[in-house]
């Protein structure tokens, strides 16, 4: 009777426990029975110094048992938080029609819903197929490739496609859903993994799954596909909750400009043209604009290669031409497209099915994905809808977050909803 009025109390206060906290519950009734037959007993009982030593051994069960209770339900309670969406108004919500003519032909706009509708899809599959909750659940990053590490394998992230997926949630985003929590947690990620003599830019590639990750030096392209992100951040949610959004990109920003003033000959040259020039919107450092001016120069050489599929260095740059022509053609452009839409018909005459097998980070895929914004350039239709449909059928592996984020970019680019800061 004692044990169940003990038990009844506390369930009382209660609407809804759990299983750990259920049996923590009944071991408390239990207490409280034995320490209501204490009372009872006592009354009729010389209270003796043992009894007051039991008693105050039972009150002290009592506390430790209550802030079990406690703390269960406090990790409950943040477990929920992390699982919550907290939506976020956007300025730009998905789709926008940035690159589709307000008066196109009634046809073409129908083939643009099309292409939408197949880009939720593949953004949705994206989501549930790349991106990971960190160990302590307020960081989110996208899987890459594993990697040997003493006898286990472990699972690694590079900033660039970390870069390219924060990109992304900018693009995608719509009015009350999760993507500036999602874009928080992905650029969290990104500041507890800082690079080596350069902490305010993140290592290249980490290790998420272990406590601490070697610290390794920055890659600049994945840098400035970063501070974009943070732009258009900015452009969609005009802020962040949990950051200062202005304040970490130009730290970056200035640290970015410094890594690249110390130029190694060993270090793999990856340009950015078009990406420098929205920074240099931000920054008034002119060194901006010289790095602009000379990664143009850069580029000519790699384009006059006769090869199918671009490289890694190849593709990303040729990838920076396809974004100049859709938003803003320089000076020199002409020659730029010129030879891009070369390599863009020669890479068509690729077999029509891409592999997804990963070759020192890129994969065909990738390579393919990063001429799809010439695509649009391409005044054949026929073309277009070639260079679609190799999109859509393009199946990117599992460890190839890198290509299945250029997918996307293309697949943005020629559903006419891509746009830039």
């Amino acid at each position: 009777m004692f044990w169940f009025a003990g038990i009844s109390a506390l369930t009382l206060t209660r609407k809804r426990t759990t299983a750990a906290q259920n049996r923590l519950l009944f071991f408390y009734g239990g207490i409280c029975g034995k320490i209501t037959r204490e009372a009872v007993s006592m009354h009729f009982q010389t209270f003796t110094p043992q009894d007051a030593t039991g008693l105050i051994s039972l009150i002290g069960l009592i506390a430790i048992f209550i802030g079990l209770l406690f703390l269960v339900r406090r990790t409950q309670r943040k477990r929920q938080q992390r699982g919550l969406v907290n939506p976020s108004a956007a300025a730009k919500p998905f789709p926008q029609p940035s690159l589709i003519s307000p008066d196109i032909p009634a046809q073409e706009e129908v083939v643009f819903n099309e292409r939408q509708a197949a880009l939720r899809q593949a953004y949705e599959e994206w989501q549930a197929t790349y991106l990971l909750r960190g160990l302590d659940g307020t960081t989110e990053f996208l899987r890459g490739e594993t990697h040997k590490r003493g006898l286990r394998y472990q699972l690694t992230s590079t900033t660039l496609a970390q870069g390219l997926g924060m990109f992304i949630q900018t693009q995608m985003a719509q009015n009350d859903d999760d993507s500036r929590d999602r874009f928080e947690r992905m650029l969290a990620h990104l500041l507890g993994h800082p690079a080596l003599d350069y902490p305010a830019l993140s290592s290249w590639l980490c290790m998420p799954d272990l406590p601490t990750s070697t610290r390794l030096e920055p890659d600049p392209h994945a840098e400035a596909w970063i501070l974009g992100a943070l732009l258009a951040a900015r452009k969609q949610w005009g802020g962040l909750q949990r950051f200062d959004l202005d304040l970490i990109f130009h730290e970056r920003a200035g640290a970015l400009l410094d890594f690249l003033k110390d130029p190694q000959p060993d270090r793999e040259s990856v340009f950015s043209p078009t990406l420098y020039r929205l920074i240099a919107r931000e920054q008034p450092d002119q060194t901006w604009q010289a790095q602009t001016t000379a990664d143009w120069q850069a580029i000519l050489p790699l384009l006059r290669k006769r090869s199918d599929l671009p490289g890694r260095q190849e593709g990303l740059s040729l990838l920076q031409i396809g974004l100049e022509g859709l938003f803003y053609p320089g000076d020199g452009f002409s020659e730029r497209a010129a030879l891009a839409l070369a390599r863009l018909k020669r890479a068509q005459s690729t077999p029509s099915v891409l592999t997804g097998e990963v070759e020192e980070g890129f994969s065909q895929i990738a390579s393919f994905c990063c001429l799809g914004p010439l695509a649009l350039l391409e005044a054949n239709r026929e073309k277009q809808e070639q260079v679609w449909l190799t999109l859509t059928q393009a199946q990117p592996a599992k460890q190839d977050s890198t290509g299945a984020n250029l997918r996307l970019l293309a697949m943005m680019s020629m559903a006419g909803t891509l746009w830039l800061e």
